[in-house]
């Protein structure tokens, strides 16, 4: 036989049996427009009569441990105890390894900062993109290397009485700077 009680009594009821704060009004949208709406709980509507033996175990059945609190407005909810939440561990050695949460949040924050100070100078033109340098270098680099070997022969039509060994001997030496320039290697 059902135990008719009205939505004050029921929201007593379920904040006393499960421990979850309830009230009147988020009992009566539950049962509205809720997880309780169509459920064999509710007698009737208008007024809300729910049957007080069915009404605990449907609300368990059906409302998830933070549903009743999201119908109500941020400001009028309580804080209630939650209960704690299984976080995937860390793989770490000890306690001890594990930074201090400030300073990963602080060192986070810096990162952040950082990265939008990066991206504001990119935008502004300060910034050139890796690729874009590389290939300005390479032009650079071909540039300087066709103009230090055209030396030898600039050097011949200019000074007419260089003989052929004179000129060659410039050329290797030209190459060899640049092979050391290449390598790495250079001569103080």
């Amino acid at each position: 036989m059902a135990n008719p009680i009205n939505s004050t009594k029921g929201a007593e009821l379920i904040e006393a049996e499960t421990g979850r704060r309830c009230t009147r009004q988020n009992l009566e949208k539950l049962c509205e427009r809720g997880a309780l709406r169509g459920s064999p709980c509710v007698l009737q509507a208008k007024p809300l009569r729910v049957d007080g033996d069915l009404l605990v175990s449907e609300y368990l059945a059906k409302v998830g441990a933070q549903q009743a609190e999201a119908q109500q407005p941020r400001a009028k909810r309580e804080p209630t105890a939650r209960a704690p939440q299984r976080r995937q561990q860390l793989p770490v050695d000890s306690p001890e390894d594990l930074p201090d949460y400030t300073i990963s949040r602080a060192r986070s924050e810096y990162e952040k900062a950082n990265l939008l100070e990066l991206d504001r100078k990119t935008k502004q033109g300060q910034l050139l993109r890796r690729e874009d340098v590389e290939q300005a270098w390479g032009q650079a680099v071909n540039i300087t290397r066709t103009r230090l070997l055209g030396v030898a022969s600039t050097a011949r039509q200019r000074i007419p009485h260089l003989e052929t060994e004179e000129v060659e001997l410039i050329t290797t030496l030209i190459r060899e700077a640049l092979e050391e320039l290449a390598a790495g290697e250079l001569k103080q």
